[in-house]
């Protein structure tokens, strides 16, 4: 009798994918010009408009300050001040109430409280029904398409549909046409591309580039809905008639204004000259997207984010603030803090974190026999984790006669939510052995473990366990390469799978892994050696798009 195979397949894949990583970055202490900059925003926080204070609160929670904390608590309260019964009520008109809504919609979202969706499907029924016939938002005056009021919609409409709301794909479609029919033969944009007197700038060219991103991202998962989504991945967007509808825009055109808007940025990419817009803190933030969203460290050959950086560092004032005239000070800090706080990253690990999941169990299939150690959480079926040190689930799970081997995967999974990957790392020798051992229940558990290690040199065991003759180690393993890599598509294989798509799937993540470790093949051991976690971000010369690394 398989060992771990006692829990039933689905159970253990409802266990080992269920529970994402602890929340991007929330132990960490930030740097103390983030800090300086964060007492600087609570003196104005309530003080401000509608739109400022939740820019301000973004700010406060990409740095970590604590939800409970009372000045965000207090821009929480005045946002949440805006919303009637039937919809959102936004304190400025005429184009501003758009700023205003997509920075209520980003602070609601990364909350991160479920209570809060009701807020959040209005916020998002607001921003989408103030779309163009084009495709872009503008000034009521206007009709042509404002690329900055643009791309803020996209951001606040981005998150809103990350949090479960529902944007009609046509949305995206509509925007990403307009953007490319706005862009300049050059590849850059500037603010009204039916007023010449704005010149291309490297603010308004980041803003298009990073809102076609947004687009192609969330374009694709829509083109994979209707394709047939993988079992293993948990459903962001919910499924609704928009699956009748077909896209406009076609992928290699998004990819290709894409290509052109970085090329522009890589030849004139500066923290000083004319072409920067109105705020540098302004251009650095839609910087820092692009960064996020197309998984670069470098535009051209200049690493953006040290640059960026620097350059912020240097230029904090006194009272912890930043100035670029004409914009406050209150919005070059956040903008300041949101580069600094790398925000858009976090973002894009929320979606990694909460779309890496396994279906759920349906009708009690695949339960175990013993249903007296069963409770339901978070809407999945789970055996009542087991108490004690790690150390002693390993012991049971390895030992053919023990009988609870269902409560020691979820006491492993519990401890690890509770205590992150330090918790299992100790284990980690015991879990490579593991992943070779003749029980397949056993690979499984340490397919699920070893990502999770969040140690990029254990991609090669990961890689290799993707040829398992069990179909559900594959598909842990799959699932752990998509979970450690941060790519929320990977390469493949979606089940079922021949052993060709499998040898397939397993030669793109080799080569993915190859451009970050070209030593880590050198030899038939695809066992990983010493653990150096350096230089993860540092995958440009990647052969294909990935979402965040």
């Amino acid at each position: 009798m398989n060992r771990v195979r006692r829990c039933q397949g689905p159970v253990v894949l409802a266990f080992l994918g269920g529970l994402a990583a602890p929340p991007f970055g929330l132990a960490q202490q930030q740097e103390p010009v983030v800090l300086a900059g964060i007492r600087y925003l609570r003196t104005r926080a309530t003080n401000s408009q509608i739109g400022e204070t939740a820019m301000i609160a973004l700010a406060m929670l990409k740095a970590d300050v604590p939800k409970t904390d009372p000045d965000l608590a207090a821009c929480i309260a005045k946002i949440r001040g805006r919303f009637t019964t039937s919809g959102y009520a936004p304190q400025r008109s005429r184009g501003h109430d758009i700023y205003e809504a997509a920075a209520v919609a980003m602070a609601l979202v990364n909350l991160e409280q479920t209570e809060l969706g009701g807020e959040i499907n209005l916020i998002a029924s607001y921003l989408v029904g103030r779309q163009n016939a084009n495709g872009s938002w503008d000034y009521p005056q206007r009709s042509h398409g404002d690329t900055s009021i643009t791309q803020y919609a996209l951001l606040g409409l981005w998150e809103c549909e990350n949090a479960g709301a529902e944007i009609p794909p046509s949305v995206w479609d509509r925007a990403a046409a307009w953007h490319l029919s706005v862009q300049s033969p050059l590849g850059s944009w500037n603010y009204h591309r039916d007023e010449p007197q704005y010149g291309e700038t490297i603010s308004m060219t980041a803003a298009g580039v990073g809102s076609l991103l947004i687009c192609q991202r969330q374009l694709e998962r829509f083109r994979r809905s209707k394709r047939g989504v993988s079992p293993l991945l948990t459903a962001v967007v919910p499924e609704a008639s928009s699956l009748q509808y077909d896209i406009q825009t076609s992928n290699a055109r998004i990819a290709e204004g894409i290509r052109r808007g970085l090329a522009w940025l890589g030849a004139n990419f500066s923290t000083s000259g004319s072409n920067i817009g109105q705020s540098i803190y302004y251009g650095l933030y839609g910087i820092e997207r692009i960064g996020a969203l197309a998984d670069r460290q470098t535009i051209g050959r200049v690493d953006w984010f040290e640059k960026g950086a620097n350059f912020i560092r240097s230029n904090q004032t006194a009272d912890g603030s930043w100035i670029y005239a004409p914009q406050s000070g209150e919005m070059n800090t956040v903008w300041a803090i949101l580069f600094l706080t790398r925000s858009t990253t976090r973002s894009v690990q929320r979606v990694v974190n909460r779309r890496l999941g396994a279906g759920t169990l349906l009708g009690g299939r695949g339960l175990p026999k013993d249903l007296t150690s069963i409770t339901v959480a978070g809407g999945r079926i789970m055996s009542r984790p087991m108490s004690g040190a790690v150390e002693g689930m390993l012991a049971v799970l390895e030992d053919p006669r023990a009988q609870n081997a269902d409560a020691a995967v979820s006491g492993l999974i519990e401890r690890y939510h509770q205590s992150g990957p330090e918790v299992l790392r100790p284990s980690r020798e015991r879990f490579l052995k593991m992943l070779k051992d003749p029980d397949p229940g056993l690979r499984q558990v340490a397919a699920w473990a070893l990502p999770r290690l969040d140690e990029l040199d254990l991609a090669p065991a990961l890689i290799e366990a993707l040829g398992d003759p069990d179909e559900s180690v594959a598909a842990a393993a799959e699932l752990g390469l998509r979970l450690l890599s941060r790519k929320i598509d990977g390469f493949g294989p979606l089940e079922p799978a021949t052993a060709e798509h499998r040898a397939e799937a397993a030669r793109r993540w080799r080569g993915w892994f190859q451009a970050l470790r070209p030593e880590a093949f050198q030899n038939s051991d695809s066992t990983p050696a010493a653990t150096d976690s350096s230089g993860r971000t540092d995958n440009t010369a990647e052969p294909a798009r990935s979402p965040s690394r």
